[in-house]
């Protein structure tokens, strides 16, 4: 069974560091490995009369969701979809493995780094920041759309 939660607002600064609002929700499919959250974004002159979210933007407003709505829940397990007038566009998440904190507070002495292997499962929302891979967007599966234009 599918969830989809009703549309909520964000607010987020826009390039003039002015507040600007985005509409999205969550929707919680399940798959044969468990659930998936789909933070599902909607892009469009109807809902943001100002101006269309900036690519720059998705960001800002992805954390600020993940913040408040899915801390705590695997990155492997949350995906990103953008919806425009006429089509939905999932985008790969990524993150700063740089921002990671040590779990033991064990650090690397001299000049030399330990390498550290890392996995998607391991990383949760609210442990660092995540970003968009704007360049890897690609249109999502005709079932997903369907699910996800039903409103």
């Amino acid at each position: 069974m599918n969830y989809i939660g009703p549309f909520k607002d964000v607010v987020y600064p826009n390039v003039d560091r002015e507040p600007r609002i985005a509409r999205y929700r969550i929707a919680l499919i399940p798959q044969a490995a468990g659930a998936r959250a789909i933070v599902h974004l909607l892009r469009s002159a109807a809902v943001d009369s100002q101006v269309h979210i900036p690519d720059a933007a998705f960001d800002t407003v992805l954390n600020r969701i993940v913040g408040m709505q899915l801390p705590g829940v695997r990155l492997d397990r949350i995906q990103f979809v953008v919806q425009t007038d006429e089509e939905l566009v999932a985008y790969p998440i990524r993150f700063n493995a740089l921002d990671l904190a040590p779990r033991n507070g064990f650090r690397s002495r001299g000049s030399k780094d330990l390498a550290v292997h890392i996995r998607s499962h391991d990383i949760v929302g609210g442990s660092v920041s995540f970003y968009v891979d704007r360049d890897e967007g690609k249109p999502v599966s005709a079932r997903l759309e369907k699910v996800l234009r039903q409103i």
